[in-house]
């Protein structure tokens, strides 16, 4: 893209800027690259100026293009797209971020991922199959809650989060449900000794069991709540969760299936068990968060619907979770002690427009 900014005055003795006297006026485009533009959402550029004598001809030229087709050219220029990142995962999805071998990008099995970079590969595979030329930015975040303040103040365009924390939102819009409801499970973990005793007398229901859990995790503690546990405990951090269980002052609490032969959750020397054949499903879905801040963001929800459905149809989507270790295909057919959970406060997965 070309801009204008200035003109030079060339004078063939002196060659000399501005001369007094100038026999040739000609001018000197600034060539903005498209990954690097300056505006108000990005704040930085990269800039060349062409002076060559040579390229008067084709200044000219460009100049021309740029009056009569400039609106052939904005069609194709990329939209910026800012996402927030986990600052723990980072380095991860910046390196592939980086990386002109799209392989980790494309959720292989082979490879692994975070669950940062599943999110990242599948924004980016959805806006482009979409049909939207993006040019993908990414933000370190601390976490979840400033990661959706940054999108609510339009200091960010794209995250992935629950659908009962963007439906009353009303700065920002809903995409079509990466993860759908009903697709997510968590495992009822516990200590070495009651892993030991269920192998004996396999669980039906949670009522006898005490639980421990983080009441920030809304989601977690809702369900949680409907198990209707013989206490639940709010723990401050996950080292006391863990611990709470490890001293047998708890029984268990919710958390992913882990990738590994056993399925093992580690916290520092703690280690946690899923309970075998059991599992929760959780009531919600997953869902871009869209900020409405963004320019024509009418036509990114589009493109981004659009290409989740297609991402959907030929398993892409689905690669991605399996392969962070979001959904774990080995308890596909275990028991869930909620089959007919509800929907966390009454959201539903439906996109908004």
């Amino acid at each position: 893209m070309f801009d204008f900014a200035w003109w030079h005055f060339f004078h063939p003795g002196k060659d000399e800027i501005r001369c007094m006297h100038p026999h040739i006026l000609r001018a000197a485009p600034v060539t903005t690259f498209a990954g690097h533009p300056m505006n108000s959402r990005t704040g930085s550029f990269v800039t060349i100026a062409k002076t060559s004598t040579h390229f008067y001809l084709t200044a000219i030229l460009l100049f021309g293009l740029a009056a009569f087709g400039g609106g052939a050219a904005n069609a194709t220029e990329p939209v910026d797209i800012r996402i927030p990142v986990r600052e723990s995962e980072f380095d991860t999805v910046q390196s592939c971020h980086n990386d002109s071998n799209p392989d980790c990008r494309s959720c292989l099995a082979a490879n692994g991922s975070s669950v940062s970079l599943a999110m990242y590969s599948i924004l980016r595979k959805s806006l482009t199959t979409g049909g939207l030329v993006t040019n993908v930015l990414i933000l370190p975040s601390p976490n979840s809650e400033r990661s959706r303040k940054l999108i609510k103040d339009g200091l960010a365009d794209i995250k992935v989060d629950w659908d009962f924390n963007i439906d009353p939102n009303p700065s920002v819009l809903k995409s079509a449900p990466i993860l759908r409801r009903g697709e997510i499970a968590k495992g009822i973990y516990v200590s070495h000794d009651t892993f030991a005793r269920s192998s004996m007398t396999p669980i039906s229901d949670a009522n006898l069991m005490r639980a421990v859990s983080i009441r920030n995790w809304q989601l977690d503690w809702k369900v949680l709540e409907n198990l209707a546990p013989a206490s639940l405990i709010s723990a401050v951090t996950i080292e006391q969760m863990y611990a709470l269980i490890n001293a047998g002052r708890a029984d268990f609490t919710l958390l992913e299936f882990a990738n590994g032969p056993d399925m093992v959750r580690r916290y520092r020397d703690i280690r946690l068990f899923p309970m075998p054949g059991v599992k929760v499903i959780l009531p919600a879905s997953k869902h871009f968060m869209v900020s409405r801040h963004i320019p024509e963001v009418q036509k990114v929800i589009t493109a981004l619907n659009a290409g989740i459905e297609t991402l959907h149809r030929n398993g892409f989507i689905h690669q991605c979770l399996v392969n962070s270790g979001i959904i774990n295909e080995r308890v596909k057919d275990w028991t869930a002690l909620n089959p007919l959970a509800s929907p966390i406060d009454g959201y539903t997965g439906q996109p908004t427009q």
